[in-house]
């Protein structure tokens, strides 16, 4: 009995210990991939890197970059202020005659002869109102481009010039040496400077066709900036177009029987023809000549005929004459006019369109 009981005390003992021994034992884990390891961060370089070279760059001065300008030439100031109006700051513009000078008079200097040699372009007004230019500019040796700002203007005959010419040369005899084809062309040469006035721009549509003129002649001389020039013209034109309005407008607070002009000389006869003056007379020749007692005289009559209030006189010319005539004549001087020249900066005159618009208003205040 004993036997076979510890036989079965001793496999439940050895089942027991295999059981313990099982549970004891943890599986060993499946291998897997591992994570790949961060790569180390980079160095921080503790110098700068090399500079690779730099190929040199063309330096530019200011100098180097202006666009040189046109050298422009405008023959006297009223003038002068047209061609700037178009031409801004695309030029050099350099006047010849200055402000408050009279062109009639005007002696060139030296270094008017050098001002055109270095012109490119010279604007004048032309129908012999600049009767020293030609030999200027031949003297001169200048190439420069003259442009006569009234071509295409219908110029007008002076009123007394026939008269004049005939006084002037009513004693026909030089001398008994004379040559007659000596007196013959002085003759033909007065004769010719006194046949037009020259005096366009006192009618402000003449005006407007001398800027279209500026505009063409420099558009043609320095296309690059003809834009410019063009663009300027017409804002200026439609300033002078409004003027011209102003004007008119102006000029009908004078009664019609009133619009009687006397003036030094005979400088507004395209401003009577526009705007409806009647010329009177004038106290010096069409060309500033000084006046005989005769002529004087004959004026003094005239004035007290026609019924003239006043006498203008103007700020190129002496105004002792025309004091005389207007004590003699027994009427008023009116307002000095701005007629062949500019006034000084600051003054009424100091533009063209300035210059018009004080002249209508002194003339109106004269005469209304």
């Amino acid at each position: 009995m004993n036997g076979p009981h510890i036989l079965r005390s001793c496999a439940a003992l050895i089942g027991a210990t295999l059981l313990l021994s099982a549970c004891g034992s943890a599986p060993e884990p499946t291998p897997t991939s591992a994570p790949p390891a961060e790569a180390p961060p980079a160095a921080v370089p503790t110098a700068e890197p090399a500079q690779l070279p730099v190929a040199p760059q063309p330096t530019f001065t200011p100098e180097a970059l202006v666009v040189p300008k046109l050298n422009v030439v405008a023959t006297f100031s009223i003038l002068a202020d047209l061609v700037q109006n178009v031409a801004g700051d695309k030029v050099e513009l350099v006047t010849l005659v200055d402000r408050d000078t009279d062109a009639h008079e005007y002696e060139p200097s030296p270094s008017d002869a050098a001002k055109l040699a270095n012109a490119q372009v010279i604007f004048e007004n032309g129908l012999m109102f600049e009767t020293w230019l030609d030999r200027l500019y031949e003297s001169s040796g200048s190439t420069a481009r003259r442009v006569v700002v009234t071509e295409g203007i219908t110029p007008r005959p002076f009123e007394h010039g026939e008269e004049e010419h005939a006084h002037e040369h009513g004693d026909e005899k030089e001398g008994e040496h004379a040559k007659e084809g000596e007196h013959s062309h002085e003759k033909e040469g007065k004769h010719k400077h006194g046949e037009f006035d020259p005096h366009a721009w006192q009618d402000v549509r003449n005006a407007i066709e001398m800027v279209r003129n500026i505009a063409q002649a420099l558009s043609e001389l320095d296309p690059a900036n003809a834009e410019f020039y063009e663009a300027n013209a017409q804002a200026y034109i439609a300033k002078l177009e409004a003027l011209d309005e102003e004007i008119v407008s102006q000029v009908e607070q004078i009664p019609e029987a009133r619009r009687l002009l006397v003036t030094s000389h005979e400088a507004l006869g395209y401003f009577a023809d526009r705007y409806g003056f009647k010329l009177v007379g004038t106290v010096l020749g069409t060309m500033g000549s000084e006046p005989s007692a005769q002529d004087i005289a004959k004026l003094v009559e005239e004035i007290k005929a026609q019924g003239a209030k006043a006498i203008f006189v103007e700020n190129v010319t002496n105004p002792k004459l025309v004091e005389r005539v207007a004590q003699e004549a027994g009427v008023a001087i009116g307002p000095r006019l701005f007629t062949d020249a500019l006034g000084a900066p600051g003054s009424p005159g100091a533009t063209y369109i300035e210059m018009m618009r004080y002249n209508v208003q002194a003339i109106v205040q004269a005469l209304r």
